[in-house]
């Protein structure tokens, strides 16, 4: 399967909606945090990346990353579509290969999948259309 732009979160803004959403559901391993939420217009499941300096180097944070593209590209059925999938890395991330993330994940993957399904479900009674009745930014 392709892992084009339309399957990346890439805008600041994006990763602010969906780190800050009272649907975002999160799950923890011992070198990922995995944050997942739904998306305000439902769409194929996309990815994004946080590897901060904590990390390590330039090199070991683009080699994370890639691992991470990596996984998410060959196991399309890890979260359902509608749902966006925040990657955090934890330091020692860098010293996995493919096979220890796909197991790291696979290990919580029936919690990711609840969890997807739970932000699904919240998500769809928080989003409203702007200036519908139940919109509190009170742009109506």
């Amino acid at each position: 399967m392709a892992f084009g732009p339309d399957r990346r979160l890439r805008r600041h803004a994006e990763f602010v909606r969906s780190q800050n959403d009272r649907a975002t559901r999160r799950v923890g391993t011992p070198h990922f945090t995995l944050l997942v939420a739904a998306q305000p217009v439902p769409g194929p499941s996309r990815l994004g990346l946080v590897v901060g300096r904590r990390v390590g180097g330039a090199v070991q944070r683009n080699r994370v990353k890639r691992l991470c593209r990596e996984c998410f590209r060959t196991w399309p059925d890890l979260v359902p579509a509608g749902v966006d999938l925040i990657v955090i890395a934890r330091p020692g991330s860098p010293e996995l290969d493919l096979a220890r993330v796909r197991a790291e994940w696979l290990s919580v993957a029936r919690l990711l999948v609840k969890r997807a399904a739970e932000a699904l479900a919240r998500g769809s009674r928080s989003h409203h259309p702007p200036g519908t009745p139940a919109d509190d930014s009170g742009d109506a």
